[in-house]
């Protein structure tokens, strides 16, 4: 007899009520054969039915684009979508699809969920995150340019003039709202052709889109946007082979930068954690075409590469038009704290 979902689902119930989901609503899960935690979409089948929802699970082919009319159908139609699934393969995720961002606009509200229970019960949204992610969503919004820093020799500089700030709290809440349980996190899209300088990761940083930590020091050099220098050992040599293998030139340009926000995340678990560990700082390289139409959510890039890989490092210093936001993993901004 198996009992996997059975924890799981007053969990999920918490989360939707954070959501809003309401009694007669239309909750879609969409989910694929490959996704590694089949027990997580009976679990919110059963968490929407207590609250009264309308509950359907889809389970697509593995290999699918998100791009036919069913799948589009499908979402555009929802009031609420739980994306259980890492489709399509190779370009990061399907919040970067043209299905979602259909479904956003059209005033569905999504939530990414794909991490472990662990991680799901440790992050549970509260006030906080989602008070420090939109204080610092519209810091982002307000500013024209970001300049990271660290004492292990990174500098570098992004424009993002007209970019959107945005958030994330783990909870989807407004019609057109995007977001990932759990996650604490503040984002924005610089300009592609922007970046200039010398970004350093160091060991014990993490590679979020290799998933594994840095074992050596890499170095990229940024002109005009463009990484067009990596060097250092082996994960040098990975980190090129992967923006190489992707063939196009969006993969070497920055998709997101930002900062997390949440005290819990766990440094030790590869994911989530590491995008929303308080006061870290992670640049993105890559995709970026997400966008939503509430405000503080989504990116409103234009990259459409299908690399993308988040790299999180700590002891690094972000930069707000010249303003020091995150010193070392520290807020210099009381109400950032």
């Amino acid at each position: 007899m198996d009992f996997s979902s059975a924890d799981l689902v007053d969990a999920f119930r918490i989360e939707l009520e954070l959501c809003k989901v309401q009694a007669g609503e239309n909750v879609l899960i969409f989910t694929d054969p490959r996704f590694v935690r089949p027990e997580y979409a009976p679990a919110a089948f059963a968490a929407a039915r207590t609250l009264g929802a309308n509950a359907y699970v889809m389970t697509s082919q593995g290999d699918q684009m998100l791009d036919d009319k069913l799948v589009r159908a499908a979402w555009r139609n929802a009031d609420m979508i739980l994306g259980m699934s890492m489709l399509p393969r190779g370009i990061g995720s399907w919040m970067y699809t043209d299905t979602s961002n259909d479904a956003l606009k059209a005033g569905a509200r999504v939530l990414m969920v794909q991490e472990p229970f662990a991680g799901l019960k440790r992050m549970l949204p509260n006030e906080t995150i989602r008070r420090r992610g939109l204080i610092g969503a519209q810091m982002m919004q307000e500013a024209k340019e970001i300049r990271v820093t660290s004492a292990a020799g990174s500098d570098y500089v992004m424009r993002k003039d007209g970019r959107k700030g945005a958030y994330q709290c783990g909870i989807a809440d407004e019609k057109g709202r995007w977001d990932h349980w759990p996650s604490g996190m503040v984002a924005c899209a610089p300009l592609e052709d922007s970046a200039e300088g010398v970004y350093v990761v160091e060991p014990g940083d993490v590679l979020l889109g290799l998933w594994r930590y840095a074992q050596n020091r890499v170095k990229m050099t940024l002109e005009k946007g463009k990484i067009v220098k990596i060097e250092g050992g082996s994960d040098a040599y990975l980190l090129q082979a992967y923006l190489d293998g992707h063939g196009d030139d969006g993969a070497y340009r920055f998709s997101h930068a930002g900062w997390g926000t949440d005290e819990r995340a766990d440094w030790g678990a590869i994911g989530m954690d590491s995008e929303s560990k308080y006061g870290t700082v992670l640049v993105a390289i890559g995709r970026n075409v997400f966008d939503a139409p509430t405000e503080h959510c989504g990116l409103g890039g234009v990259n459409n590469s299908t690399a993308h890989c988040d790299i999180c490092c700590r002891n690094t210093s972000f930069w707000l038009d010249g303003k020091l936001i995150v010193e070392n993993e520290q807020f210099l901004v009381p109400d950032l704290r």
